[in-house]
């Protein structure tokens, strides 16, 4: 495989990337109400706030160990939020990002006119696809982590009155953001590449993105109710199967890209 190639096609993308303020706005509003705006408003209205059991009924329904013992029901209820239940969002982070660039890849190409010199271009169908999904992937996964930095920083500054001391990230966390994240990120993006191929135009490719939105809403939902604890060996599990679904959709990719079809749509 031709880095070199790989390296071309990211370079083109990225450039053509930075002047679209449609990709480049959400990549930025997204992550700083999920990283400022919930924790913010959540940790400043419960300062003060003394809580009865009756405030708090859900906590009786979550498992023991969801947050360490000996913490009132006003630390207890910040705990859950900020490390178990915005947990999933982190994942919507590089999903949301990412999938908005991706669906310009062949897309965008298509409407800028552009794709049909690539298509005739000396590069192998693996570099193509790789440097197509490189290119929404490293952003995505860029902005996850220094968000992950910013939310650390927030919740800590926040809650160091709640909790008289530091208390994130635990090693959960770490493992969700750094293992986690950019393999369901690079899975998303995959199946945006596949549909950008198909697709006539870049709305028509983004509607996609949705979808895959959905079963991370429904990871948030289990949260709530208790029924999935991500504690750091499910999270790693979890990412290993990604990972491993991640190498078979990048084949089937590379043998499903056909260009003379994509060729012949723009005639």
């Amino acid at each position: 495989m031709n880095s070199r190639m790989i390296k071309i096609i990211f370079t083109k993308d990225w450039q053509e990337l930075r002047k679209s303020k449609q990709a480049m706005l959400p990549m930025v509003i997204v992550p700083i109400i999920f990283v400022i705006v919930l924790p913010a408003i959540l940790m400043l209205s419960s300062l003060g706030v003394t809580l009865n059991s009756s405030d708090v009924e859900f906590l009786k329904t979550l498992p023991s160990d969801y947050f360490p013992a000996g913490y009132n029901l006003q630390q207890g209820l910040v705990y859950v939020m900020i490390v178990h239940i915005f947990a999933p969002f982190f994942l919507l982070i590089p999903v949301m990002a990412s999938s908005i660039i991706a669906a310009s890849s062949f897309a965008g190409e298509k409407e800028r006119k552009t794709i049909e010199g690539l298509l005739y271009t000396p590069i192998s169908d693996k570099e193509l696809v790789l440097g197509k999904i490189l290119v929404s992937l490293i952003p995505a996964v860029l902005i996850t982590w220094v968000s992950f930095i910013v939310y650390t920083v927030v919740v800590n500054a926040l809650g160091y009155a709640i909790f008289q001391g530091l208390f994130f990230p635990t090693t959960s966390w770490l493992v969700l953001i750094f293992w986690l994240a950019p393999a369901v990120s690079f899975l998303s993006l995959s199946f945006v590449v596949y549909v950008s191929q198909r697709a006539t135009g870049v709305w028509e490719a983004q509607q996609v993105a949705v979808l895959l939105v959905l079963p991370i809403v429904a990871l948030v939902i289990s949260s709530v109710k208790g029924l999935i604890q991500l504690s750091w060996p499910v999270i790693f599990f979890a990412g290993s199967v990604v990972l491993g679904i991640d190498v078979f959709i990048y084949r089937w990719l590379v043998r499903k890209l056909d260009r003379e079809r994509i060729i012949t749509k723009l005639v």
